[in-house]
């Protein structure tokens, strides 16, 4: 499925152009898959991996086999779809994005992904997320968001148009992430999504509004020092817990290393290298 969409987005700024970025670098990720991202674009994050970690355990403590499809809204370069389908293997990992650019990365990380009987089938939908409907991608056991954080009138929008994109709700924020999401998930799914704490009242009122209901919550502090969380990433489904699971995480201990549990998590995702082989990788011809 593709269609055109309209150059412009909700801010009265545009996409970046549809064509091959020139700061673009091929990266190690997880294993032995690597991705594309722009040194001074959109690049993957802890929000991602700790999304695509959330997503992966849970779905191991409640099924001993991979999911048949899963779906990552506004996938962006593919950081969470990528680390989430390595970890999963799902028959089919379906991303949503609608920026130009960041479909075109993300394509050529595909083709390069290398190949193997138990490799998912990808496939990539140019869409603004708010339009998709089960009509045209069918439901989810699984689905994983990493919204954008800021309204466009809470901060100065970065001059890039894919970094602008991926940090402002030009296109909708956890509202229309909650909203597709309901609309997409099954009826014993969970959606995982990553937000700032401190944003906690308003992705509860978007998940209440979208008929959804808060099972488990990861609240990520990026340093020990830190009293308050920085970082949540919400699991919600169809219907309530009696009690819903919460969890701490610390990033960083106050000498400034990764803790164990951190570690252990990239580790489980695969993130780091265990070869050392270098991160960034020369793309192939």
């Amino acid at each position: 499925m593709q269609r055109a969409l309209p150059h412009a987005v909700a801010d009265g700024h545009v996409d970046a152009p549809d064509v091959w970025p020139e700061d673009a670098t091929r990266d190690r990720f997880v294993g032995d898959w690597s991705l594309y991202q722009r040194r001074r674009g959109h690049r993957t994050s802890t929000d991602d991996q700790l999304t695509a970690w959330v997503a992966v355990d849970a779905w191991r403590q409640r099924h001993a086999s991979a999911p048949p499809r899963i779906l990552d809204l506004g996938c962006g370069i593919g950081s969470v779809l990528l680390a989430t389908a390595y970890a999963l293997r799902p028959v089919l990992a379906v991303g949503v994005e609608a920026q130009p650019q960041s479909v075109r990365l993300l394509r050529r990380t595909l083709d390069e992904l290398p190949a193997g009987p138990d490799m998912p089938a990808f496939q990539i939908v140019r869409e603004d997320l708010r339009a998709l409907t089960p009509d045209a991608v069918g439901t989810f056991p699984l689905i994983t968001g990493s919204p954008p954080y800021m309204p466009p009138s809470d901060g100065t929008m970065a001059a890039d148009p894919q970094r602008r994109a991926c940090r402002f709700e030009v296109r909708g924020g956890v509202e229309a992430y909650c909203a597709a999401a309901s609309r997409l998930l099954d009826a014993e799914g969970t959606f995982h999504l990553v937000f700032q704490t401190a944003w906690d009242d308003r992705v509860r009122s978007a998940a209440d509004a979208a008929d959804l209901a808060l099972q488990a919550r990861l609240d990520v502090h990026m340093k020990a020092s830190q009293s308050q969380p920085f970082l949540t990433v919400y699991s919600f489904g169809r219907r309530a817990p009696a009690q819903v699971a919460a969890e701490r995480l610390t990033i960083r201990g106050e000498d400034g290393a990764r803790t164990a549990r951190y570690d252990a998590i990239r580790r489980a995702l695969a993130l780091d290298p265990v070869d050392g082989s270098p991160v960034t990788q020369p793309p192939r011809k």
